[in-house]
């Protein structure tokens, strides 16, 4: 349990709150939570703005137009099938009580403060959004949801009450994946300087092992602090 008092940063009658992470940006009001578009940093994201349609993980530019190629027959063995994507559906964290839907969510850039960054929605409901450009469940990679803790359903409100070794429990349709929290990282962000903010944005970056990460702000109320809770699965 961590000690920081919300209540002490409560802004009464909130109507738009907006606060940056290294450019990170969320529009609770609007249902953003941004990013900054900065090619060092944020490799994992394309150079043009259009989101690729559910079910793909990464925008893409448009094709190029060109002949239609006559194919060869070849001979072949009968083909291996593709896995299915096990995209996450649902979210269940029996300490804090939630068990909401999670459904994807995609980014465009916007221009703040006179910079270009990736904004990525935040759903305006009670769901947690799934970056459909991370990585799906059980697979080598971060997967990482974000949520409202102060408006449109306020989803992950008491994620910061979660400690380590806390169960998470993602479902992709009708199959469970758990989690066990790992960190609870609450970062202040704001008055930080721009390459702190960027270091703490390191935290939804792709990643080589596999893990689950959520996204929310803190405390309730306040635009202070960014709440990061890690987590990763029981199999390992």
């Amino acid at each position: 349990m961590h000690d920081l008092d919300p209540t002490k940063q409560e802004v009464p009658g909130l109507v738009a709150q907006i606060f940056t992470w290294g450019g990170l940006l969320l529009l609770l009001a609007g249902g953003l939570l941004a990013y900054p578009y900065v090619s060092s940093r944020l490799a994992a994201f394309p150079p043009t703005p259009t989101p690729t349609p559910f079910p793909s993980y990464s925008p893409s530019l448009p094709p190029t137009l060109t002949p239609t190629p006559t194919p060869t027959p070849v001979l072949t063995g009968t083909p291996t099938p593709t896995p299915t994507p096990a995209v996450p559906t649902r979210i269940v964290i029996p300490a804090i009580g939630v068990d909401a839907p999670v459904v994807p969510v995609s980014w465009h850039t916007v221009e703040v403060g006179g910079q270009t960054q990736a904004a990525w929605e935040v759903p305006d409901m009670y769901a947690a959004g799934w970056h459909e450009t991370s990585a799906p469940l059980g697979v080598p990679g971060n997967t990482v949801l974000n949520g409202h803790n102060t408006t449109h359903g306020e989803v992950f409100r008491d994620l910061y009450t979660l400690e380590t070794g806390d169960a998470i429990i993602v479902h992709s349709a009708d199959t469970p994946y758990t989690y066990t929290v790992s960190e609870v990282l609450i970062l202040p962000e704001a008055g930080q300087p721009l390459e702190v903010r960027l270091e703490h944005a390191r935290y939804v970056m792709p990643t080589d092992d596999e893990r689950l990460t959520l996204v929310t702000c803190h405390p309730y109320g306040s635009l202070r602090y960014r709440l990061i809770i890690i987590a990763r699965p029981d199999s390992e």
